[in-house]
């Protein structure tokens, strides 16, 4: 069944690094000054945002400069956690992206020090105009459940299955967790018989309360938090919905919210840290192709079909690839 959506997609990235600099520097301010100043010399506007907010508007209109605490920084070394965060692209206009990405890794090799971490990730964010409804998002994420295995194989052991804190995958959250392929497809089914992009949401990314996290923060019952999965869908809740997700001590989003059709982004956060311009546009053209692939085909496991535990083929995920990369351009 084909969905034919056929809409503009958009992506932002964001590039996690642990970087030093061919000069000294003491403190994670300098070696973010010095490096957007050479960012500017090579034609990448960008300012420094030092309150690392990224809920401004006007912070996504050049790149930005970060500090990544989740990267131990090492002073005694010269290294500092930095996250480089791009404006938003039409993904459609390859050639400029693509161009600025290069422009950026060549900066960042003739004058600073990349040095490898698995503490670094690449995390792209995906939106669609028209925006996605809930049967759309619903086969994307019978997709991603799907096709998660021949995914994981694209990507180095260390982001594969739940072996990363903040790149977990969705199966292993307390909706899905322990059932097979074919009966977590049909969960996704039964949220999206209510008609709610909130109730698929949650099924996605819902977290247990008995983890340290839910404990340290007083939680009694499992609640929404996507940020510790390979994909967030939580960016494509409402204000209100959001709220529900992140104050709500308890499973459940109300039915009046987060229903209909859903803005904002979906977050792919399963890359591993780019060491050049060709990791980060790999981890692109994956993440915007799945999604434009999974609109496009619509809901490549019609409920009820029987599938295989193993879930989808790698020749399978490549022609959904296929499929995205075309619509795409």
């Amino acid at each position: 069944m084909s969905t034919a959506h056929r809409g503009t997609f958009h992506f932002g990235v964001e590039i996690e690094l642990l970087l030093g600099s061919r000069k000294k520097h003491s403190t994670w301010t300098s070696l973010a000054e010095d490096l957007g100043k050479s960012l500017v010399k090579a034609g990448i506007p960008n300012h420094v945002n030092n309150s690392n907010d990224k809920t401004v508007p006007s912070n996504y209109r050049e790149w930005s400069i970060t500090q990544e605490i989740t990267i131990p920084s090492q002073p005694g070394k010269n290294l500092f956690g930095i996250e480089l965060v791009s404006p938003i692209y039409d993904a459609s206009f390859r050639s400029q992206w693509v161009e600025e990405l290069s422009k950026i890794f060549s900066t960042l090799s003739s004058n600073f020090i990349i040095t490898p971490s698995e503490h670094c990730s690449t995390h792209i964010h995906i939106s669609c105009v028209p925006t996605f409804s809930p049967t759309e998002l619903a086969s994307l994420s019978k997709c991603i459940l799907y096709f998660e295995p021949a995914l994981d194989s694209l990507f180095p052991a260390n982001r594969r299955g739940s072996s990363a804190y903040w790149c977990q995958s969705n199966r292993s959250n307390p909706a899905l967790r322990g059932l097979s392929t074919g009966e977590a497809l049909g969960i996704i089914d039964a949220a999206a018989t209510t008609g709610s992009a909130a109730r698929i949401i949650e099924v996605m990314n819902l977290f247990p309360a008995d983890s340290a996290y839910g404990r340290a923060n007083g939680r009694r019952e499992d609640f929404v938090r996507g940020k510790v999965y390979k994909w967030d869908l939580t960016g494509l809740l409402g204000v209100t919905a959001g709220q529900v997700a992140r104050e709500k001590p308890g499973f459940g989003i109300p039915s009046g919210t987060g229903g209909g059709n859903v803005r904002g982004t979906i977050e792919f956060r399963q890359p591993p840290g780019s060491l050049t311009a060709n990791e980060a546009v790999g981890g692109i053209e994956v993440a915007v192709s799945f999604v434009a692939g999974a609109l496009m085909v619509g809901s490549i496991v019609e409920r009820g079909r029987e599938v295989l535990d193993a879930g989808g083929p790698r020749e399978e995920l490549w022609a959904l690839l296929a499929s995205g990369a075309k619509m795409l351009g």
